[in-house]
């Protein structure tokens, strides 16, 4: 597993709520990084659902590497 920074995780996952609008993406990225902090990297890789394949499609969108 590449080494994937806590900020490129979450990005990631809250990219998913931006087409919401600001606010909703606001939320979501603090619920983010509260849940990231409790459970650590791996089990919100999980509980984000942010596979291999998740992950190569936000690096394609946003041109970011880890």
């Amino acid at each position: 597993m590449a080494g994937y920074s806590r900020e490129f995780l979450i990005d990631a996952f809250v990219s998913r709520y931006e087409v919401l609008g600001n606010t909703i993406a606001g939320v979501q990225k603090a619920l983010a990084e509260q849940l990231y902090d409790e459970v650590g990297k791996d089990k919100f890789r999980v509980y984000a659902s942010l596979d291999a394949d998740a992950l190569k499609e936000f690096k394609s969108a946003t041109g970011r590497k880890g």
